[in-house]
């Protein structure tokens, strides 16, 4: 049987994608094949696109695509988790731009929470990352100041709401009047547009220069280093991507010199390798999306022959909220 896949024909532009059609694959050992009811896009997908991130496979097509929601098509030897059927999401490197996704099993979370395919399409991989973020790369807590660049993003929104939640005081910033209105809708307590104003100013301003306890950066170059000038003395500087380019010739020095500041560079597949954690915090995701304590924000639901469209749109950041690529 054949299926419809998007094929990586060389690394570099979005132009560089094309709908092609192969065989539906075959599970190996701890592998999956799962049946996409919808896929999501991250700018984790323009990494390995470009080449920024080294492709982590040989297989014979390039297929990108870092997540997705559907039901488990078929299963390889040694699978223990999961069986034919399951409902189920998973985030990975590569391989979901594809109508049925061979993935690792370990890659995958059965959904046991009622929620909707396209909320789960647009929420997982943001979701777990706002998860790991606030919980585990740096213990958010009420009372505390936090940063978020990019607060109209699909991250950056989730963070928003999630952060409230925890009492913390959340200042975002977005490029714009319409994505600052996106992001005061979602939670935060001041937006700056630093499209307009010193986001540094504005934030000595809102906290009577005391800084933030932690900033949460997926913006990188444009935003550096005033985001380490918000923070205060022993503070955490959150850098978990580069829509903007990459921070290039950093001297470690300046830590020191902003107040013996930490600076850390997650990745969300560190945080999921252990598959109890895993599951715990997908149901803190599902569960908080399914009781309507998160609002998943999606900017536009595209098929998946316009895959080209949909990443020049998300990185001209033209998008508020996520991109759910339709099957």
């Amino acid at each position: 049987m054949k299926q419809r896949v998007i094929e990586l024909t060389d690394f570099g532009a979005a132009e560089n994608m094309k709908l092609i059609e192969a065989d539906i694959p075959t599970p190996g050992p701890g592998q999956i094949v799962v049946k996409n009811k919808a896929i999501g896009l991250n700018y984790l997908d323009t990494y390995f696109r470009t080449g920024l991130y080294p492709w982590p496979n040989q297989e014979k097509i390039k297929i990108p695509g870092s997540e997705g929601v559907g039901l488990v098509h078929s299963t390889g030897s040694d699978v223990n988790f999961l069986k034919e059927g399951d409902k189920v999401s998973y985030v990975c490197p590569v391989g979901a731009y594809s109508e049925y996704a061979l993935i690792s099993e370990s890659h995958a979370v059965q959904i046991k929470v009622d929620v909707d395919d396209y909320d789960v399409a647009a929420a997982t991989l943001k979701g777990l990352t706002t998860h790991y973020l606030l919980h585990l790369t740096f213990k958010l807590e009420s009372g505390m100041t936090a940063l978020c660049h990019a607060a109209a993003g699909g991250v950056g929104q989730l963070m928003g709401q999630w952060g409230s939640e925890i009492g913390a005081t959340m200042i975002g910033t977005a490029g714009g009047p319409e994505k600052v209105e996106a992001a005061k809708k979602a939670g935060y307590h001041h937006v700056i547009d630093y499209n307009s104003n010193d986001f540094v100013a504005e934030v000595m301003s809102i906290t009577n220069n005391q800084k933030c306890d932690v900033v949460y950066d997926s913006v990188a170059k444009s935003v550096f280093p005033g985001s380490l000038d918000c923070l205060k003395p022993r503070g955490l500087w959150a850098l978990f991507g580069q829509s903007s380019g990459p921070v290039v010739d950093f001297n470690l020095g300046l830590l020191s010199a902003k107040g013996s500041l930490f600076v850390t560079r997650p990745t969300l597949f560190t945080y999921i390798a252990n598959r109890n954690e895993y599951n715990d915090a997908s149901y803190q995701l599902y569960s908080r999306i399914a009781d309507g304590r998160l609002k998943v924000s999606v900017h536009d639901r595209m098929p998946l022959e316009n895959i080209v469209d949909a990443h020049n749109l998300l990185e001209g950041r033209k998008t508020k909220g996520a991109i759910v690529i339709t099957l």
